[in-house]
């Protein structure tokens, strides 16, 4: 697997391979990645093609994605390092 491009975006990184045949396509933000593999076929066959196709509306949906991805990822931190609790710690004053 090479990496043939990389597509602009100030939201997230995106980075595009070449493999088998195939075109992965993956895109970082804060340490979560998605990644997508087109296959190469009529309409698609270089990375200027692909970059066409990998366009706003798609783009938006992967940025929705990333947004379930981190609610998920911060369930499992916060259940790793659960906030303390300092109602017990101190006395009550009346």
């Amino acid at each position: 697997m090479r990496i043939i491009g990389r597509l602009p975006d100030p939201r997230m990184q995106i980075t595009v391979f070449e493999n088998d045949g195939r075109f992965p396509v993956q895109f970082e933000l804060g340490g979560i990645t998605q990644v997508y593999r087109f296959r190469k076929g009529d309409g698609l066959g270089n990375f200027g093609q692909l970059r066409t196709h990998v366009d706003e509306s798609f783009r938006t949906a992967v940025l929705e994605q990333f947004t379930a991805m981190q609610r998920i990822q911060a369930g499992v931190i916060e259940r790793i390092h659960p906030p303390e609790s300092t109602s017990g710690d101190l006395p009550e004053i009346i």
